[in-house]
């Protein structure tokens, strides 16, 4: 599927950061919406400036970690707009700290949002798009740290490669009923965007801003989020599974040699490829 005019994108954690800039960058391909965003007040905001552009938007107020709360989003989608074209599962946390340091509660709110908000919106979209037996493709949010263990990062990281986990044994399956959706894992590199603000150690809850602005602006390897979301749809027009907004390609092949000739874990950061 390479032409999104009039079709349908649902998009999950679309008031800020990665969902923002999609959902903005899918309007611009003439889609239709049904945005969906713990933050009611941002996400409405955002419905109105896409209608005054004459997109058509849909918005629901959800905890994409509530599985009846979901549904109730995907029926009223279903309802209202139609099946998705394109499912987005982009909402997620982050939180950061040695790993002996999270609490049982915060374990479980992290995998609640990022692994199980996931979980959801599959159940609650993927029925009806088999039964409409037409092109679609969905997209999961994970991370570099879908691959890549990360000091600080067990939390973030655990969720992470789980939804990679999720994603490839989705494609699998969807592949084994000849269904006509295609998968992908988007594995952002550094994005200026307020989930990283946890690791640079600002307030969070900051009002959106001008990604320009942002503290880390400027600085090599980050990109704006429109950059992030302009890169997606060429990744998804060339149906590509692995959606790296910075490839690492070389840390990939020095991990991969480790794994198969069994040496243990030396830590070091990721380097970009330029």
């Amino acid at each position: 599927m390479d032409q999104y005019d009039g079709k349908l994108a649902v998009i999950t954690g679309a008031a800020s950061g990665i969902g923002r800039a999609l959902s903005k960058r899918c309007a611009r391909e003439g889609m239709r919406l049904a945005l969906a965003d713990l933050n009611s007040e941002k996400l409405d905001s955002l419905a109105s400036q896409l209608e005054a552009e004459g997109v058509t938007v849909l918005t629901h107020s959800l905890d994409v970690s509530n599985a009846a709360e979901f549904k109730k989003f995907a029926d009223r989608c279903l309802s209202v707009l139609g099946v998705p074209d394109l499912l987005f599962n982009n909402a997620g946390i982050l939180r950061v700290g040695e790993a002996w340091s999270h609490s049982a509660d915060q374990w479980q709110k992290i995998m609640s949002v990022n692994v199980m908000g996931v979980v959801n919106g599959l159940n609650a979209f993927i029925p009806k798009m088999l039964e409409e037996e037409k092109p679609a493709h969905i997209v999961n949010t994970g991370s570099v740290g879908s691959l890549v263990a990360a000091t600080g990062m067990a939390q973030y990281t655990a969720a992470k490669m789980a939804v990679r986990g999720i994603t490839e044994c989705l494609a699998n399956d969807l592949a084994a009923k000849n269904a006509a959706i295609d998968v992908s894992l988007l594995c952002p590199g550094p994005v200026l965007t307020s989930i990283s603000d946890e690791l640079l150690g600002i307030e969070s809850g900051r009002e959106e801003q001008d990604p320009t602005e942002h503290l880390m602006a400027g600085q090599p390897d980050f990109i704006t989020p429109e950059e992030c979301a302009d890169r997606v749809f060429s990744a998804l027009r060339e149906r590509r599974f692995w959606i790296f907004t910075h490839p690492f390609n070389q840390y990939i092949n020095d991990m991969t040699r480790d794994i198969v000739e069994g040496r243990n874990p030396v830590y070091k950061e990721v380097q970009f490829d330029k």
